[in-house]
């Protein structure tokens, strides 16, 4: 997979039908990313998930080999292999869907919302976890680990109570590698989510006052910069509060056209963090240019994820999120020693 060769990536027999660079709008910012297309796991395994991916890059390779991890996460995440069923609250090691609730009271007064709550008794489908707190053996909502279609052909049908979209996943070359990949993916969304939720202030990062930062990654921010500037962007790097001291960076990119365009990273290597966060940003910018033709959306209809893209992409919708970017705080030091700036594999 590293290679993202024919044996991974082919219309006929691959896990990835197709990967290929991805087409730019003339007002979009430019630079390497690939798009991509897993297998049909409807058909596969009869659980569709997201088959639609994206992967940036510092080069063209980067980017393909990006593209087609995550399609290949995507996949992986169609189905719960291990799982099995069993009423709410029929087991003390039971992590209950209320543990991850996110929505506010208020959203299932509406008639038309698309999400439900689980009630004690509920046949849910469960898999087997490991707490990371105390090593335990726990059972979690499969639904909310992998896209485990809750209404299935078999006739069973369990409550759906939200996305699986705060699940960390990866993958990688080998399994110390994806492991660690994906633990860092909750740490981001977990900085994210505390920083939204009390709406923080975080510190701007100085990358240029940096002495972590590689020459060859300044060279690139720089770059990144005056390429953004060239299409009236411009974004800040912010410092998220985050577990365990890992490096968690949020780049903020405003512009005349868009409300606002965010992208988090979590990395041992402040460098791939940085340039992570960015790239996402950047990208995402162009994804708020494509939404804009379509209808508005008020906060109170946002379920899916794109519905946070769309609400977020107008101009007029940039006071909900101010707070991101308003402090004038300005840090040059990132948690972590100065040994996780070496390689890690």
């Amino acid at each position: 997979m590293s290679r993202g060769g024919p044996g991974v990536v082919s219309p006929y027999t691959g896990l990835v039908e197709h990967a290929h660079p991805m087409a730019f709008t003339p007002d979009a910012i430019p630079d390497a990313l690939y798009s991509g297309r897993s297998a049909d796991t409807a058909f596969l395994t009869g659980t569709a998930s997201e088959r639609f991916s994206m992967g940036p890059g510092g080069s063209r390779r980067e980017a393909r080999r990006s593209c087609i991890g995550e399609a290949v996460e995507r996949m992986s995440l169609a189905g719960a292999p291990g799982g099995f069923r069993a009423p709410l609250g029929a087991d003390a090691r039971q992590v209950g869907p209320d543990a991850f609730q996110r929505f506010h009271p208020t959203q299932r007064e509406d008639p038309a919302f698309h999400y439900e709550r689980a009630q004690p008794g509920d046949l849910l489908t469960w898999m087997p976890a490991r707490s990371l707190h105390r090593g335990e053996t726990v059972h979690v909502p499969a639904q909310l680990v992998v896209f485990d279609d809750p209404h299935r052909a078999d006739g069973h049908r369990e409550p759906h109570v939200e996305p699986a979209t705060s699940s960390g996943v990866a993958a990688g070359p080998h399994f110390g590698f994806a492991a660690g990949r994906a633990v860092l993916e909750l740490i981001e969304r977990d900085a994210f989510q505390r920083t939204w939720l009390r709406g923080s202030t975080p510190p701007a990062f100085d990358w240029r006052g940096s002495p972590r930062l590689t020459d060859a990654t300044l060279r690139e921010l720089e770059r990144l910069e005056e390429l953004c500037g060239r299409f009236g962007a411009s974004f800040t790097v912010r410092v998220l509060d985050a577990a365990a001291d890992v490096p968690v960076l949020l780049a903020v990119m405003r512009s005349d056209r868009i409300g606002v365009a965010v992208g988090c990273a979590a990395d041992f290597r402040l460098d791939r963090a940085i340039l992570n966060a960015v790239r996402e940003a950047l990208h995402t910018h162009n994804w708020c240019l494509r939404l804009l033709p379509e209808p508005t959306i008020e906060p109170e209809d946002v379920v899916e994820f794109e519905d946070h893209i769309r609400l977020h992409c107008r101009p007029s919708a940039r006071p909900l999120t101010a707070a991101l970017d308003a402090s004038d705080e300005r840090v040059a030091a990132v948690g972590g020693p100065a040994s996780w700036a070496e390689e890690r594999h």
